[in-house]
């Protein structure tokens, strides 16, 4: 399943191999991704107009699997989250509001096992729903209907001196980066490996992947492997630096 292939990638970025490291036992976290994709189907009732699923879900975990996520536990829930919402959205489903995860102490669960549950919390009353906009983390509300994705024009800008001295379109599923001759961007640069980075289109999404390079990606001066990107984002590569823009 995609957006689970999508879930693992993101939790190699958001944390750079340490749950790997930290989790070589007990619970681990592509278990609570694939659980919580079942629970979202599960969760789902439907209302007059459009079918609608849980946005809050609570894992319980034994006492040391929850000693052990304690350093995590904050970047795992952010994407959780957002893989609850990816699921809603890939079929078209809505939520009340923002998707959320918590974490709970189970003194009866034996490491290794775990309980997941879920709830509907409404979000705030607005005067006008179909106004509300989608973030990242919440799924279609009440109001809204499902649309095709608006292929934003995009670019990115390689950067000198502060000013940009070349854009390249993202107009291809996938743009490659690199000191290559053949790369879609190509950089003078000898800190630059020869494929070193590519730009992916996911929908209407941007990701930049770092492909294992010798000096590294940075976006918005922090070490990525994986990033989804956003209007000005800045990616360094060694010596250079490209700004992610986009219209709209």
């Amino acid at each position: 399943m995609g957006i689970l292939r999508d879930f693992e990638r993101r939790l190699e970025g958001a944390v750079e191999g340490l749950f790997a490291r930290a989790f070589r036992s007990g619970v681990q976290p592509v278990e609570l991704g694939k659980r919580l994709v079942r629970e979202v189907e599960d969760g789902r009732t439907v209302g007059v107009n459009r079918v609608y699923v849980p946005n809050v879900y609570v894992y319980e975990l034994s006492p040391g699997d929850r000693e052990r996520f304690a350093n995590y536990e904050q970047a795992l829930g952010q994407e959780l989250a957002a893989l609850a919402v990816e699921t809603a959205r890939e079929r078209s489903w809505g939520m009340l509001g923002p998707a959320r995860i918590e974490f709970e102490t189970a003194e009866d669960l034996e490491e290794g096992r775990f309980r997941l549950g879920s709830r509907v919390e409404a979000a705030e009353a607005k005067a006008d729903y179909a106004a509300a906009p989608v973030g990242p983390h919440t799924a279609m509300l009440p109001g809204q209907r499902p649309s095709q994705k608006v292929r934003a024009p995009a670019t990115l800008a390689l950067i000198s001196g502060g000013q940009p001295v070349r854009v390249y379109p993202l107009g291809a599923a996938e743009l490659s980066i690199g000191r290559s001759d053949q790369s879609d961007i190509a950089l003078s640069d000898p800190g630059v490996s020869r494929n070193h980075a590519r730009v992916l289109r996911e929908g209407d999404d941007f990701i930049v992947e770092d492909l294992r390079s010798t000096n590294g990606t940075e976006v918005n001066g922090q070490p990525v492997r994986r990033r989804r990107l956003a209007d000005g984002d800045v990616i360094k590569l060694a010596n250079s630096t490209l700004q992610f823009r986009r219209e709209g």
